[in-house]
C-alpha cells in the first residue's frame, strides 16, 4: 500500500505551525509596544462631553471605581435642589478629584445617552464657577478637542491670559500662534454660566493633563505682540 503521509508532509505541517507561532508572538509584542501603558491609553480615548457642572454632594460616600475603571457601586451626584446625575455600577469613569465630600469641590463631566450616563469623570472645580481642563489640541467648527481626547464647545473668541517673564501682557494674533508658542503648557477654562470653554491660562496645567516634553514648549517672551 502506498504511504499517504510522508516525512516531507509532516515537515511541511510543522513549518506552517511554526510560522503561525512566530507571527502570533510578533503581533502580540507589537501590540504591547504600540499600546503603551494604561494611563496613556485612557488619555487618548476620544470623549464627547455633553454635561459639565459642579457637584453639591454625593449620596454614596463610599463611591469609587474598581480595578477596571468602572463604577463599583451606584451614586446620585446632586447638582442643585432640582437636578442630579445618577451613576450606576459598571459605568466607565475617572475620579480625578479628591474633594467629593466638599460642597462644590468637584465637577462632574459626562457623556450622556438621553439622561443615562455612559461615561463620566470627576474633576476639581476652579474659581468663579469655572472648571479647569487640559490644553486644547484642536479647534473645529465650535468644538474643541483637548489633549486628553475630551471634546467640548468653545466660545468664538477665547480669552488668552498670558504674561511674559516681566509680568507684561502678551497677546497673540491667532490661536495657531498661541499654540505654536506654548505647546500644551496651558489650562483651558470652562464656564458653567456660558456652558463652553471661555479662556486659556498660560503656563499652568491641571494635575491630570497628559505629560508633555518641556523641551517642546517655547517661552512666550519670544512671541511678538499682535492683535488678540
Amino acid at each position: 500500500m502506498r504511504q499517504i503521509f510522508s516525512i516531507r508532509f509532516f515537515v511541511a505541517i510543522g513549518a506552517v505551525v511554526g510560522l503561525f507561532f512566530v507571527l502570533t508572538t510578533v503581533f502580540a509584542a507589537g501590540e504591547a509596544i504600540e499600546g503603551g501603558d494604561a494611563d496613556d491609553a485612557a488619555a487618548a480615548v476620544p470623549r464627547s462631553v455633553d454635561f459639565v457642572d459642579q457637584v453639591f454632594s454625593s449620596s454614596n460616600p463610599d463611591f469609587h471605581l474598581d480595578d477596571d475603571g468602572l463604577a463599583a457601586n451606584d451614586t446620585e451626584l446632586v447638582i442643585d435642589g432640582t437636578r442630579s446625575v445618577h451613576v450606576v455600577a459598571g459605568t466607565p469613569g475617572e475620579i480625578l478629584c479628591g474633594d467629593l465630600d466638599q460642597i462644590a469641590g468637584c465637577a462632574v463631566v459626562a457623556d450622556l445617552l438621553g439622561e443615562a450616563v455612559v461615561w463620566f469623570a470627576l474633576v476639581p472645580m476652579g474659581t468663579n464657577r469655572t472648571v479647569p481642563f487640559p490644553a486644547i489640541d484642536i479647534l473645529d467648527d465650535g468644538s474643541a478637542q483637548l489633549v486628553n481626547g475630551w471634546r467640548l464647545d468653545y466660545a468664538p473668541i477665547l480669552d488668552r491670559r498670558c504674561e511674559d517673564a516681566d509680568g507684561n501682557d502678551v497677546e497673540f494674533a491667532s490661536y495657531r500662534e498661541f499654540r505654536d508658542a506654548l505647546g500644551d503648557d496651558f489650562t483651558s477654562l470652562y464656564s458653567l454660566d456660558s456652558r463652553r470653554l471661555e479662556a486659556v491660562v498660560c503656563r499652568t496645567r491641571v494635575d491630570y493633563a497628559p505629560e508633555v516634553d518641556d523641551d517642546d514648549v517655547i517661552s512666550t517672551t519670544s512671541v511678538p505682540t499682535g492683535t488678540a
